[in-house]
């Protein structure tokens, strides 16, 4: 890059005008515009440097000149406006050889460019708007003089004119205000309009792309059930019965975040990371020692404390440092002792900790208080889960909470457990949401969540997605095991090249030594009126296997009925679900009939893989 220098003629060659805005900034306040432009904070859009950058371009150098520290500052802001916004670079050391013309060049003052906090941000970003909104008084406040000049001089027959030329200036002035609040604002207004349109699709663009914009858990399948991770701005909802595990859940969530995101950035770079567990239904007592248990696999009690200690910080990992520095705040509240109001005060809090909030769970929604109580219910779960929505929105965060299934919804899992099914949460469908669908309505993404047990007897936690707010994976089921031993660790397979997830926990048809099957654990599975319900029922009729091979039987004569399928298939092709079968075939025919016809063969295949 080959730069050099021209700022003598941006001080000698202006002359002041109308146009010019007469504010002489003392030399800390023009230090801080220095550091705003170095700064890293995420919460700098590229609507507040332009911002900025218009109140730069109007300011009178005149009163700068004489004083060479204040000018030096005041060509510093205006050479890094130009390169953070027409040469779009983002990295410090860059910047500031760009801003002294070149990389030979000495700087052009010294002083230490420390990180600004999100406070200093929002006090520099209402400063200059109001320096802007001084302009503004500038410019009208003569023609708004000379107007009331001529409305007191004039006849009767010319006010009325001039009232009208008052009001289109007082309305040209209002637009003025308000432009300059909304450049000021979080989230700027989109438009198709030259500048804006690029401004805001550049700011939207470095937030979508954002390694940090999206929570990695440690299971991959989770993940991608999600769409690539928790992602920040979204409302999520788990939904199960009592007992089902979403307490669990939740914790493991939370301890996830914590161990898979260690090269998270703050948006704000003078903060430490949070993941925060807002628990009003267990106590910070039993959330602790279930944290223990995830972690150590066995009750605090069975240990001494420096054991335990021990346990939390090495096999846990719960430590601070650079390499791992989110840290997990548990704060129980009691039931309906706070409404949703509170999330803002305990983000305060620990923002004046030195904190920031980069992911709540909330435990659960029906022990918290609307904003806004309707004194319904079903309307108060809604405004609920809108509150969280307009929370991590505003703080740009993702916010987790939980909820119960209503009671059809129990009675189906608890028919389907008591006649030995399987993939039993498939039964379920929105319809089976709590007290109020608005919760799924509200909600960017809501899971149904259930722990189920394959044929082997091992436990599985089921994530079954009825909704994604927009496009993501067509994968919405997936299967995800205990750790081996454990009924409260999920298993993390995120750095595994093979997932520890399934698809179905359908299992392939087994014989015993008698050639009989050796349990019935998929048959008979009842259709359920519900429009999310996916499964396969076979028919009771199809004649059980033998010690002797029979004639095979075509797919047209074994009666059987479809009435849907997983979302995606145990086996990826037909070639494996081919050798699966080869396999099985190859086990129980006997010696003496294994020169049976191929085309026998291949009839038979597919006809015992849908025997139950």
């Amino acid at each position: 890059m080959n730069i050099t220098r021209h700022f003598g003629a941006i001080s000698n060659n202006r002359h002041v005008d109308e146009d010019t805005i007469s504010i002489n900034f003392d030399i800390q306040t023009l230090n801080l515009f220095c550091m705003y432009i170095m700064s890293e904070n995420a919460y700098i859009r590229t609507t507040h440097l332009s911002t900025m950058k218009k109140l730069f371009d109007r300011i009178d150098l005149q009163r700068y000149l004489n004083d060479p520290d204040k000018m030096l500052r005041v060509e510093f802001i205006q050479r890094g406006l130009e390169g953070r916004l027409n040469k779009k670079i983002k990295n410090k050391d860059l910047l500031q050889k760009y801003i002294n013309g070149g990389f030979d060049d000495k700087p052009l003052f010294v002083m230490n460019f420390s990180e600004l906090g999100t406070d200093e941000i929002d006090w520099i970003n209402s400063t200059i708007t109001e320096s802007i909104q001084y302009a503004f008084m500038y410019d009208y406040v003569t023609p708004m003089m000379d107007i009331c000049t001529r409305f007191r001089d004039s006849d009767y027959n010319h006010k009325s004119d001039i009232v009208h030329e008052f009001e289109e200036l007082i309305d040209k002035a209002k637009r003025d205000f308000r432009r300059v609040k909304n450049e000021s604002m979080t989230e700027a207004e989109f438009s198709l309009a030259e500048g804006v349109f690029e401004e805001i699709v550049y700011d939207i663009y470095q937030r979508e792309t954002n390694p940090s914009r999206r929570l990695s858990t440690g299971m991959q399948g989770f993940n991608e059930l999600c769409g690539g991770g928790l992602e920040s701005g979204r409302c999520y909802m788990l939904f199960g019965m009592a007992g089902a595990g979403k307490s669990l859940t939740m914790l493991n969530l939370a301890y996830q975040i914590k161990i898979y995101n260690k090269a998270y950035i703050c948006k704000d770079p003078t903060k430490k990371p949070a993941v925060v567990i807002l628990t009003m239904e267990n106590s910070v007592h039993e959330t602790v020692t279930r944290l223990f248990s995830i972690i150590a696999g066995d009750r605090m009690g069975n240990y001494a404390i420096d054991e335990v200690i021990e346990k939390l910080r090495v096999d846990g990992e719960l430590f601070l440092n650079d390499e791992s520095p989110i840290d997990i705040i548990i704060k129980y509240k009691p039931n309906m002792s706070v409404d949703t109001t509170y999330l803002y005060t305990l983000y305060d809090d620990l923002d004046d900790r030195g904190y920031e909030m980069i992911c709540l769970l909330q435990d659960h929604i029906k022990r918290i208080r609307p904003a806004n109580n309707r004194r319904d219910l079903r309307l108060d779960l809604g405004e609920i889960v809108n509150d969280f929505k307009v929370f991590a929105i505003e703080k740009d965060i993702p916010v987790i909470s939980d909820s119960h299934l209503n009671r059809d919804g129990a009675r189906v899992i608890d028919t389907a457990i008591s006649a030995n099914k399987q993939d039993v949460t498939r039964l379920l469908g929105r319809s089976n949401v709590g007290e109020s669908m608005l919760m799924i309505d509200n909600c960017d993404c809501g899971i149904l969540l259930n722990k189920e047990y394959d044929s082997n007897g091992k436990e599985y936690m089921i994530f079954f997605r009825q909704k994604m707010r927009d496009a993501c994976s067509k994968r919405d089921y997936i299967a995800q095991p205990f750790v081996e031993g454990s009924t409260i660790r999920l298993m993390e397979d995120l750095y595994s090249p093979i997932p520890s997830f399934k698809d179905s926990l359908y299992a392939p048809v087994q014989l015993n030594g008698n050639g009989m099957k050796k349990n019935d654990y998929n048959s008979n599975i009842q259709k359920i009126d519900d429009d999310d319900d996916s499964l396969f029922k076979p028919s009771p009729n199809i004649v059980p296997a033998t010690g002797v091979i029979p004639t095979p039987i075509a797919l047209s004569t074994m009666n059987f009925e479809m009435i849907g399928s997983p979302s995606t298939p145990v086996y990826n092709n037909y070639q494996d679900l081919t050798e699966e079968a080869e396999g099985f075939f190859d086990m129980v025919v006997p010696i003496a009939v294994q020169d049976i016809e191929e085309t026998k063969r291949s009839q038979m295949i597919p006809a015992l893989l849908f025997m139950d």
